[in-house]
């Protein structure tokens, strides 16, 4: 089974779940992880989580940043197999994750949704001038 960590520095991943249960209703394979919120130990929360896991069991891991320290726990479980580490974590990245009817091999979903995601973040002032523009040179 396709499993989801969200793990992020404060309560974003919590916000990204949320956000999930509003939208999808799919929070049954999603498990975050809130760093450097309260007194848990983030390396702690983590190995708890895997230890939970089946050999069978494919992580897909989203954290915030690639630099930040929450990736850097997360980096030594790629070493297990069909375990995957994305960094910059959107909600359009996790909806395109999680929508997935499975039909994709896990690699090529995450190497598909990246770049979708990515054509989600728009500076909208700028869409509102260029479409106003556009309506305009019609007109």
């Amino acid at each position: 089974m396709r499993k989801f960590l969200i793990a992020t520095h404060g309560t974003l991943a919590s916000g990204i779940q949320n956000a999930l249960r509003i939208i999808t209703g799919e929070i049954d394979r999603v498990m975050v992880i809130d760093a450097f919120v309260g007194p848990e130990n983030p390396v702690n929360q983590i190995q708890i989580y895997f230890d939970q896991l089946n050999d069978q069991d494919e992580v897909i891991i989203l954290t915030d940043l690639p630099g930040g320290s929450v990736n850097q726990m997360l980096i030594r479980y790629v070493k297990r197999p069909q375990t995957h580490l994305v960094s910059g974590v959107n909600l359009s990245l996790v909806l395109a994750l999680i929508l997935d009817p499975g039909e994709m091999d896990t690699c090529s979903l995450i190497r598909q949704a990246i770049p979708e995601a990515r054509q989600q973040m728009l500076y909208i002032n700028e869409k509102v001038e260029q479409m106003s523009a556009e309506l305009n040179a019609f007109f």
